[in-house]
């Protein structure tokens, strides 16, 4: 399997096995930052345009692709023959992909997602435009890991240490400012999902990313331990000494969700809905107390 109608066979063929109407493929990793390792880029592999902003849709019998204005030339060509058709715009005319499916979704189909590369925020804005039809939206629709036979694996880069006198402040002093606004505002858990507020917080920095120094990873922070979810080899020894010390533990990148999911339901958790996946939206637990805002670390890097 080598061409892009290839590929959207297969994926229109396992639409069908699944019953599921539409299908839609953010160009997100988990994440939802701009740029992302090559194991999340599936538009790439399967349409073959390469901008770093673009949803595709596919139904039986459409496939679809939307960007934004600084990649219309380039989706223009890159799709040529790629039997996905560039949604440009008209002038004028801001309509994208949700306005899309509010015209053209009939009432009782199945709308398919992968909701780990699917913003909480980005789902309800889908929800809105469907108000009024019997729409199912199903958000663990993995259809791409099944037919990528060559996926590039996961990045395995080595974390390190970020000095004082490069970020200004210690990881120790952050994390405790972090924690002074979570006792303001009465909030017992902060899901960290960006990874450069990750960074940030933790001085650290990794080479998952082409051109960002960043390092694959989530993060709760609690009143006592933060939770990093992270591979334990991409650790090294010493960095990993000091932040036993201080109380960070390291667990596995896929507990994420099951972690979540076992947070107290009496207490209170703060998620940035622009960076929180519907995945992870979904395993925090029915009857917790849920702050939506900018993180706090996001606020205390930006002064």
């Amino acid at each position: 399997m080598n061409s892009s109608r290839e590929r959207l066979g297969r994926i229109r063929g396992l639409m069908k096995e699944r019953g599921i109407d539409l299908y839609i493929i953010p160009v997100n990793d988990p994440h939802l930052g701009e740029y992302v390792p090559d194991h999340w880029r599936i538009i790439a592999w399967l349409t073959g345009f390469t901008g770093s902003a673009a949803t595709v849709v596919v139904t039986d019998t459409f496939a679809g692709l939307w960007t934004d204005s600084r990649y219309f030339v380039q989706a223009q060509n890159q799709l040529t023959d790629s039997g996905f058709q560039f949604m440009k715009p008209l002038m004028n005319d801001n309509k994208d992909f949700i306005d899309w499916l509010s015209d053209n979704v009939r009432n009782e189909s199945t709308i398919g997602v992968d909701g780990r590369t699917l913003s909480i925020g980005k789902m309800r804005k889908i929800e809105r435009s469907l108000d009024g039809k019997e729409v199912k939206l199903i958000t663990d629709a993995d259809l791409i890991s099944e037919i990528w036979n060559d996926r590039p694996p996961m990045p395995l880069s080595e974390a390190f240490d970020f000095p004082v006198s490069l970020c200004g402040k210690d990881r120790v002093i952050k994390i405790a400012e972090v924690r002074e606004k979570m006792i303001r505002h009465k909030i017992d858990y902060h899901l960290l999902t960006s990874i450069d507020d990750i960074m940030w917080l933790l001085n650290i920095r990794g080479n998952d990313v082409k051109y960002s120094p960043l390092l694959t990873s989530f993060a709760i922070v609690t009143a006592d331990q933060i939770l990093l979810f992270t591979e334990e080899t991409k650790i090294p020894y010493k960095l990993a000494s000091e932040f036993d010390r201080i109380g960070i533990v390291i667990l596995p990148y896929e507990e994420t969700a099951g972690i979540v999911s076992t947070l107290s339901a009496d207490s209170t958790i703060l998620i940035t809905p622009e960076t929180t996946s519907a995945r992870l939206f979904h395993s925090i637990p029915h009857g917790m107390k849920i702050i939506e805002g900018f993180s706090i670390p996001g606020q205390l890097k930006s002064i």
